[in-house]
């Protein structure tokens, strides 16, 4: 019978909400969690390590405890240096060598059994095997057709809060013990996720959901000051809230307009576009960060977007897009 181990990242206890639905959408499908934690910000910070005492602080954790391996580590994170122009792959090396430090559990475990496959997941994205009956065996049939040991699962992305979608879909490797086993390097495993966690088709139906920012304000804003990806002032932050669209640097000379991927909205929860556990308790998991009037704000911070002009301009850059790459 097919074996799913998920193994992902855990940072700090603000994830902890994210981090009991993950465990209950799993359930008993997956034969393993393999948590790795360290004691150092991917930015450089010290902050010690907090995974056991969130699992240990809350009963609602105990089915699941005797399937957890925690890994916790002390690799001190260099500093991002905001000098050079790689600040995105820096602070994603440190993400990778941490990753990567479940790869020689896993693979001494698990390597000799035939039929095991590695979810390469973080604490904010959970496989839903709850809603449905069916879902394990939906996966397995997408896993037995796959002829090189790796499967890319589309993911349905939730920023923010529990209902508020950014409808841009992106995918959470899973691949063989084999084929993990292959991967070499301090970064190996943690390769073996970026490099395969783009954009990619939906499925007829949806097994992953990411839940990032699903916090107070203050824990986005610390999620920021400590994710791999630099260089995000509070202020960007707070007005990408104010206006429900993904974060825009002025380090990284990004502004916002109309491209539909980097705008969010409010949606109601359905059996098609979300795990029955979170409509089921969506009440108790919202965070209302979101302001309820963000789309007006949107016209009163971005005036400029809304103009015939911006528009007609805005139209034929993608009209002529969309032209040249048909003919490439």
């Amino acid at each position: 019978m097919t074996k799913i181990i998920d193994t992902f990242l855990f940072s700090e206890p603000h994830e902890k909400e994210a981090l009991l639905i993950k465990f209950i959408l799993g359930g008993e499908a997956i034969t393993e969690w393999v948590i790795v934690e360290n004691e150092y910000t991917f930015q450089g910070e010290h902050k010690g390590v907090f995974a056991q005492q969130v699992l240990d602080s809350d009963e609602r954790f105990a089915p699941f405890c005797d399937r957890i391996h925690l890994i916790s580590a002390s690799l001190q994170h260099p500093p991002i240096d905001y000098t050079r122009k790689d600040i995105d792959t820096q602070g994603m090396d440190s993400e990778r060598r941490q990753r990567s430090l479940a790869q020689k559990y896993i693979v001494e475990k698990y390597g000799h059994e035939p039929d095991v496959w590695v979810l390469l997941s973080d604490a904010d994205e959970v496989i839903d095997f709850d809603s449905f009956p069916d879902n394990f065996t939906f996966l397995t049939t997408k896993l037995t057709a796959a002829n090189d040991g790796l499967v890319q699962i589309p993911r349905r992305r939730f920023w923010y809060d529990y209902d508020n979608l950014w409808n841009a879909v992106r995918a959470t490797p899973i691949v063989t013990v084999q084929r993990l086993a292959q991967a070499t390097g301090d970064m190996g495993m943690g390769l073996l996720r970026s490099d395969y966690i783009g954009a990619v088709p939906e499925w007829e139906r949806t097994l992953v959901f990411e839940y990032s920012y699903c916090y107070e304000k203050e824990h986005i804003l610390r999620k920021y000051r400590t994710f791999p990806h630099g260089g995000y002032s509070d202020a960007e932050i707070l007005q990408t809230i104010r206006c429900n669209h993904i974060p825009m640097s002025a380090f990284r000379n990004k502004t916002i307009d109309l491209h539909k991927d980097l705008w969010m909205e409010k949606v109601e929860l359905t059996s098609t576009n979300s795990p029955r556990y979170v409509r089921q308790h969506l009440e108790r998991l919202r965070t209302n960060v979101i302001e309820k009037k963000y789309l007006s704000n949107r016209q009163e911070d971005y005036p400029h977007l809304y103009t015939f002009s911006h528009k007609f301009r805005f139209f034929v850059k993608q009209l002529a897009k969309t032209i040249l790459q048909r003919f490439k």
